[in-house]
Formats: structure tokens, sequence, C-alpha cells
């Protein structure tokens, strides 16, 4: 464990949030689906960490009431007021601070909504490379050069991060980047758990 992934998973701790640890991306897998109540249903916001994991394809196999957009039919309105509804929510943050924040950047703002006041347990998985040593400045430029370029050209968009790898909004007519969340604290009511990986996940 490095000192950045210990100093972040004390700093979190001491803001109340419940955290696990994990070497390994399958280590981290099956911490998840023990959380997991038999029976429970399960949101899932954008992410490509849980992609990764195949958490989706597992708890299908368990015959579980699951929604996520980038799986079901249903129109995307329809999927993420039911995963916002779901009993469980799964997703990872685009960034972790050294002292303990979980910053995200939505374009709809769906899985954001879900953490902050949705399921009332919201399980976050991160990998080593989401850790920030820093602040909200730092992990807000971590996901305006790192992550939003990878997902602008995983959705194929034309935005100015995708082909310069760096934010120029003043020139993204599309911005992928409409809402910004700052968690300091899990949310009365609302339990977040964090499950950080040695490893490297997602963008």
């Amino acid at each position: 464990m490095t000192t950045l992934m210990a100093n972040t998973i004390y700093a979190l701790t001491q803001k109340a949030f419940p955290v696990h640890h994990a070497k390994t991306m399958e280590d981290a897998k099956a911490i998840v689906l023990k959380m997991i109540p038999e029976g429970a249903s399960v949101g899932f916001g954008g992410s490509v960490t849980v992609r990764e994991m195949g958490l989706y394809d597992e708890l299908k196999k368990t015959g579980r009431m699951t929604h996520w957009h980038w799986k079901n039919d249903e129109s995307k309105p329809g999927v993420f007021a039911l995963a916002a509804a779901a009993d469980v929510y799964l997703t990872s943050s685009n960034a972790i601070t050294a002292d303990g924040c979980l910053v995200n950047i939505d374009g709809t703002g769906n899985r954001v909504g879900a953490m902050i006041a949705g399921p009332k347990q919201v399980i976050v998985i991160a990998g080593a490379n989401k850790l920030v040593n820093g602040g909200i400045p730092q992990a807000i430029a971590r996901i305006k050069t790192v992550a939003c370029p990878q997902n602008a050209r995983r959705l194929g968009l034309n935005t100015p991060c995708a082909t310069l790898d760096r934010c120029d909004a003043a020139n993204c007519e599309k911005s992928m980047c409409n809402v910004t969340s700052i968690i300091e604290r899990p949310v009365g009511g609302h339990k977040i758990t964090i499950v950080l990986v040695d490893e490297e996940a997602g963008y």
C-alpha cells in the first residue's frame, strides 16, 4: 500500500466513510458482491471501473433487478430514475483527494445525484489512479486532463479535450462538464462505502 493510499483511507474514515482496501480488482469485486444483500435491486452509474469489474453480469446471474443505462433498453431518463430508486448504487469517482473528498463531474447529473440523494447504500469503487496527492484543485485538474479526454473519446465526442487532452471550455459546444460535485461527508441517512484498489481501474 502506498503512502497516498494509506493517507487517503485514513482521511476518508475520519469523515465517516466506511472504507475497504483491496489489492486487486478481483479482490474488490468479491468485497462488493458480499456487501449487496440477497434480493436487493442494484442501480449503476456510468463507470468504466464498474464495467471492467464485470459486476453487472455477475449480479444479473443471481437474478437481482439491475438498472444501468449502459445496458438496459429503456429510455435513459427511465433507467436513471430506476437506478436512483434501487436498494444499492454502484459507481466510481472521478477523483478522491488526499484529505478525503469525492470529486465528480457529470454531463447529465444522474450519477452524482444518485450518490448524494439516491439509494441509501452507495458503493464507490476506485483504483489507485483516481487518488490525487492534493485537494479540490488537483482533483478537478485530474478530471479535466485525464478522465474527461478519455471519456470524450470513448463516447466519440468532438470536444477540445478529446483532441487536446486539456479543457478549452470557451470552445466546447457540447460539454460533458455540466455538473461538478464535491462530497465531503456522507449525507444524513445515506451510507457511502468506498472500496479502494491498489491497481489502476477506469479513467
